[in-house]
């Protein structure tokens, strides 16, 4: 099937057009803007900037990717990027940012899904398989790595990082950094429990999770040094690979970890 373009659709001569795209009604295309082959966009669908939409994507009314960050330090002239992997969709009213200062990148992975009226910030890193639900918000720098899901209504600080296969409630706030595998909520958000039905969908086994459980326990239990846990973990599970993602993941966070009262451990 040939690319189709509606006539009321405004495309840059200069951007790059996969094949077997399908542009709708009133979108606006820019200039240093590259949509890969097969993505759909269905109506008044906004791309700016110098954006890179991967193969596949479907991008609902209103949608807004690649435009200028909203970080007041962004400086006119800056050159400044936004990616999106493969078969992401991109649901009414989100918005994606590129990133503020000159050669920096706003990335989305592949196999999201960002629902309606979510918002990916300046700078932020969103890995593959993430869901952001409706009116979910990331500020600049955040990170949020493979198979996360964000719930309605939560709002992430800046430079905060959410570890593989966490969920953050709906409505959380969350302000410090969330462990791999396990779930954050309230206001402000700490971790509550071990994500077992997030693991268990994605195939890991129950042994797997139990011991991840065993793991978590030991690192947020504030009575115990967490210098002291990683150090414990490290000589009872030298050699698994989910325990070894939990304790690669500390060094990385800067704001510290969401950890819970130990009388409230899940």
């Amino acid at each position: 099937m040939p690319t189709e373009i509606h006539p009321s659709a405004v495309v840059h001569t200069d951007a790059r057009i996969g094949n077997e795209c399908r542009i709708g009604p009133f979108c606006c295309i820019g200039p240093n803007v590259e949509i890969g082959e097969g993505a759909r966009l269905h109506s008044h669908v906004v791309i700016d900037g110098w954006t890179r939409i991967g193969a596949y994507c479907r991008i609902f009314p209103f949608a807004s990717v690649g435009v200028q960050s909203q970080d007041l330090k962004f400086r006119d002239g800056s050159v400044t990027y936004t990616t999106v992997g493969d078969h992401t969709i991109i649901r009414e009213h989100v918005t994606v940012h590129s990133g503020t200062e000159h050669g920096t990148t706003t990335s989305v992975g592949s196999h999201c899904a960002l629902l309606a009226l979510s918002h990916v910030g300046h700078n932020c890193s969103v890995g593959d398989h993430v869901v952001l639900s409706h009116g979910s918000t990331l500020g600049g720098h955040v990170t949020i790595e493979d198979f996360c899901n964000l719930g309605g209504l939560s709002a992430v600080h800046q430079f905060c990082r959410v570890g593989e296969n966490a969920m953050v409630a709906g409505m959380a706030r969350l302000v410090q950094d969330v462990l791999p595998f396990t779930i954050a909520e309230g206001a402000p958000a700490v971790m509550r429990s071990v994500n077992r039905i997030g693991m268990s969908r994605r195939g890991i086994s129950a042994d797997d999770i139990h011991t991840v459980h065993r793991a978590y326990r030991m690192l947020v239990q504030k009575r115990t040094r967490l210098e002291d846990s990683v150090e414990r973990l490290g000589i009872e599970f030298p050699n698994h690979p989910l325990v070894r993602k939990l304790t690669d993941f500390i060094p990385l966070s800067t704001r510290g970890l969401a950890r819970p009262p130990s009388k409230d451990l899940g």
